[in-house]
């Protein structure tokens, strides 16, 4: 495994608009390939110049090493069952962490440097006296939980730099959640009370294609984004679209031409189950029906070729009993996922 990094003419330049159309969860990774430590290396450097309040810079990680990690049997406890294939092929597991702790202990240098950097001046009311008895005491006394929610989304950011930094050197990238064992991660390696593990991000080199089956199915984009106000629509133009086409960022469709049968030949390879996840008929047709959803004619097709041939189960009482459940606790209307007795 190369450990130096090329020539940086050997670095294939792929645009970010390419990288982020191109951002995959991969599910399959091939276990007998290995990252190079520069790519590694590549994505942290990604996530280090990530945006964050302050220049305070309370994003941290764990680089783990599959072969290497003492901690290994710890970590696959905690994750989900449907995860522990994931980990056991990926090539390195990043945990990332926040440290609150940073938030309060390095305000001052933060902002300093940013005032030596140019980045803060009089032009927006910035001065020595007001941020040290206004700005900063300020800050330092938010309610714990704001604190670790305004960083944790940080983190967030950091973490989609080093993916699209990693997608655009090849490398496959998966966030995994390890909620089966709620602060096994912590126990483990012995974080501070200060460390709150926010994600893990399980990285190699794909074992199916790179474009996994095509790119996910999202909502509309005038459901998720508001004009002005909430519930008026913020309309892409169609000329926009196209030209995020062409450069990239929005593609083809999942499912493409193959992929099930690409799933299938992995499985049957590693001697597992081929099977698909399929919901109740009546599920899959109010998902189908459902105009919020961007659907295009590949997953309509599937879900058609699923409803005509596929035995597909019941839906369980203990989903109806957790959206009531929810419903009566949250205030939230839950009633278009039950389904009509």
């Amino acid at each position: 495994m190369a450990d130096s990094a090329p020539p940086a003419n050997e670095v294939p330049d792929v645009p970010i608009l390419r990288a982020l159309g191109d951002r995959r969860s991969i599910r399959y990774f091939d276990d007998s390939r290995e990252v190079e430590r520069w790519k590694i290396e590549t994505m942290l450097q990604a996530a280090r110049f990530a945006s964050c309040q302050g220049n305070i810079n309370c994003t941290e990680a764990i680089v783990v090493r599959r072969d290497e990690c003492e901690h290994w049997e710890d970590l696959e406890e905690c994750v989900s069952g449907f995860n522990v294939q994931i980990i056991n092929q990926a090539s390195h597991l990043i945990l990332w962490l926040t440290n609150i702790n940073a938030w309060y202990g390095r305000a001052v240098d933060g902002i300093g440097s940013l005032s030596l950097s140019g980045a803060t001046t009089k032009y927006h009311g910035w001065n020595y006296e007001f941020s040290m008895t206004q700005t900063i005491p300020r800050l330092m006394s938010f309610p714990p939980e704001r604190t670790e929610m305004l960083l944790r989304f940080e983190s967030g950011q950091a973490v989609a730099n080093a993916m699209a930094a990693g997608t655009g050197l090849g490398v496959g990238n998966i966030l995994i959640a390890f909620g089966r064992k709620p602060g096994g991660v912590e126990k483990a390696f012995g974080l501070p009370l200060n460390y709150k593990f926010t994600w893990g991000h399980a990285v190699g080199y794909p074992l199916e294609d790179a474009a996994a089956g095509g790119q996910r199915p999202r909502l509309r984009f005038e459901k998720l984004f508001h004009d002005n106000a909430l519930g008026t629509p913020y309309v892409c133009q169609p000329s926009t679209e196209a030209m995020l086409r062409e450069k990239g960022l929005i593609q083809e469709q999942a499912p493409t031409e193959g992929r099930f049968e690409e799933i299938v030949g992995i499985a049957d390879r590693h001697g597992r189950d081929a099977g698909m996840l399929y919901f109740p008929a009546a599920e899959i047709r109010r998902l189908m029906a459902d105009e919020d959803w961007d659907f295009g004619p590949r997953i309509r097709a599937k879900a058609e070729e699923v409803l005509a041939t596929e035995e597909l189960p019941e839906y369980p009482q203990e989903m109806k009993d957790t959206f009531m459940k929810l419903m009566n606790e949250r205030g939230i209307d839950a009633t278009k996922f039950l389904p009509k007795d």
